[in-house]
């Protein structure tokens, strides 16, 4: 178990008392609202952060919080599952429980925190069903900023972000919905890459606008190619590149 400052082990059936606990049947409609349709408590994230800090990392206790089916509980597996210790076989069986994105940004990050991120951003994106190319793309759009990060270490060379350049330019407006969305995501942040930005340009111009069905909500899909200008001007006036802040770090969740 990784140390974490006043954390101690816990057990499911603990973690499953303190998440009911804070069950909120408005916070669980704003996730019903986002594609979730299994059980869900409705915990919000700001009390799962605080949760984070108590309870120990610890690899079997995230999958017996997985396998309970819950929302809230899946949500907190991956951020307690030890990254260490997290296999592909492992990642493969929870990519198969993914029906929502609110589910997939969280296995997204799990996934690019270990150093198998990037075999599996590969191998995901290449599948037909469309949330495990979710996932992949999502992976991706995790990994593009973090330059500094080897490829040992599970990050992605330049490269590999050219063939997805490639492949984004090729099939994102045929791809499945949750695909193109994290496709788009994906162009955006290899356009944050200093060394892949005009390469990523280019083929946002040329793709231009990807329509992404959001679902009852107000969210929108950003326009790839305004959204890298935008940031790459961000960062240029206080002397930075995009991998300089937050989306260049390696980060366990947000």
């Amino acid at each position: 178990m990784a140390t974490k400052k006043k954390a101690t082990p816990h057990s499911c059936t603990q973690v499953l008392k303190i998440l009911k606990a804070e069950a909120n049947p408005n916070t669980a409609k704003i996730y019903r609202n986002h594609g979730v349709e299994g059980p869900c408590l409705g915990v919000s994230y700001a009390f799962l952060k605080t949760l984070d800090k108590k309870v120990c990392e610890d690899l079997s206790l995230a999958q017996e919080l997985w396998d309970t089916g819950v929302l809230d509980a899946r949500i907190f597996a991956c951020w307690i599952a030890e990254p260490d210790k997290v296999r592909a076989k492992l990642l493969d069986s929870w990519a198969k429980d993914i029906d929502n994105h609110v589910l997939a940004h969280e296995l997204i990050n799990l996934a690019a925190f270990t150093n198998i991120g990037a075999a599996k951003a590969k191998k995901w994106r290449e599948m037909k069903a469309e949330w495990r190319q979710a996932l992949g793309w999502g992976i991706v759009a995790n990994l593009a900023p973090q330059m500094d990060r080897p490829s040992e270490e599970g990050g992605m060379e330049d490269q590999e972000l050219g063939t997805c350049l490639k492949e984004i330019e090729a099939r994102v407006h045929e791809a499945p919905n949750w695909a193109r969305q994290k496709m788009n995501a994906a162009l955006i942040a290899i356009g944050c890459r200093p060394s892949m930005t005009k390469k990523a340009l280019a083929v946002a111009k040329r793709v231009g606008k990807v329509q992404v069905d959001r679902g009852n909500t107000a969210c929108k899909t950003k326009p790839a190619l305004e959204t890298i200008e935008k940031t790459v001007r961000h960062y240029k006036a206080k002397g930075q590149t995009p991998a300089d802040g937050a989306m260049g770090k390696r980060r366990r969740h947000c």
